[in-house]
């Protein structure tokens, strides 16, 4: 069984490949607007940068009367890659696990990160009477992430590791199973899992309506609390055809929008687990790669030296007096 666990694993990953391989061939049949900005995204307190953007016409009023913003919301990171390599949207808010997908689906010269969107909001909740407090007690529970693959999923089981315990796929003592958020919080509820590891709203959710308690916030795991939850993607040829209209964007909507619109005390309060930046974070994607790489969730030899572009985001912030982001 855990040999067809662990082959079932490897199929979704491949397969995940496969579809993003061959949304890029799809790219070259479809054409792009210069008036119109197809902007992706998902409907998800790590995106409030991109929902507070559409819902008050910022990146509208950002791209001006001459461009149309075209927003598309997207239910899981893989669909929205491989809808932004089939061009079918033009500006990806997305994580750093589908991207990574992406990277070494198709290799190098394909996908560029932009800038940041989020950090933090992710933490492992527990139910109320669990206790983790020694390795042992982890044997033989159940935990949840959201899908297989996902920032959330490669965190668990890399923490997971770090306390000493495989999944039972690879072997080990503790099953982590995959849901969708909505589902996440049920299985919780009815108390068939231990725990989960899950961005935010659903972390807050599980406490507040499932009665969990925060185990570990995941900014704990990292140097001073930053990692990559949220990343502004796009192609290369997007961003080489299209360099004004990325600039405009990056300008207004995503520089004013992160340091003027989302901070204040109203914004603060309702998202305490979470920081909204223009820093795409890259020691932390580079991070991830190394643990989904341990989880033999992608291959070696995936090379992310060409995957950041922020020449764009660095002019803006220099213009505004601001340290570029390296």
């Amino acid at each position: 069984m855990a040999r067809l666990r662990t082959n079932v694993a490897f199929a979704a990953v491949a397969l995940s490949a496969i579809l993003v391989s061959i949304a890029i061939l799809a790219a070259y049949l479809s054409v792009q607007s210069d008036s119109v900005v197809r902007l992706g995204y998902f409907p998800n307190v790590t995106h409030a940068q991109s929902l507070y953007g559409i819902s008050t016409g910022a990146y509208q009023a950002a791209l001006g009367s001459a461009l149309t913003l075209e927003p598309r919301a997207f239910n899981a990171g893989p669909t929205g890659i491989a809808a932004l390599l089939a061009n079918r949207v033009d500006l990806l808010f997305v994580g750093p696990s589908p991207t990574l997908t992406g990277l070494a689906a198709v290799g190098p010269d394909v996908l560029r990160v932009i800038a940041g969107g989020a950090s933090g909001g992710a933490l492992f909740v527990i139910q109320p009477t669990l206790n983790l407090t020694t390795s042992a007690n982890y044997t033989g529970r159940k935990f949840a992430s959201p899908q297989l693959g996902n920032t959330q999923d490669i965190a668990l089981k890399h923490f997971l590791l770090s306390e000493g315990h495989k999944t039972v796929d690879q072997g080990g003592d503790v099953e982590v199973i995959n849901a969708a958020n909505p589902n996440i919080l049920s299985l919780f509820q009815l108390r068939q899992i231990d725990g989960a590891w899950v961005p935010e709203p659903w972390a807050s959710r599980l406490v507040l309506e499932a009665g969990g308690k925060v185990f570990l916030d995941e900014r704990s795991l990292w140097p001073n609390g930053r990692f990559v939850t949220t990343q502004l993607v796009t192609t290369k040829r997007y961003l080489d055809t299209h360099r004004d209209i990325v600039k405009r964007f990056l300008d207004d909507a995503i520089t004013k929008v992160t340091l003027n619109r989302l901070a204040n005390a109203t914004i603060a309060a309702a998202f305490g687990n979470l920081n909204l930046t223009y820093d795409p974070i890259k020691s932390s994607l580079v991070t991830y790669l190394a643990w989904a790489q341990e989880l033999g969730l992608l291959p070696a030899g995936v090379d992310t030296s060409g995957l950041y572009d922020l020449s764009l985001l660095n002019e803006i912030l220099a213009s505004r007096g601001l340290s570029p982001v390296n």
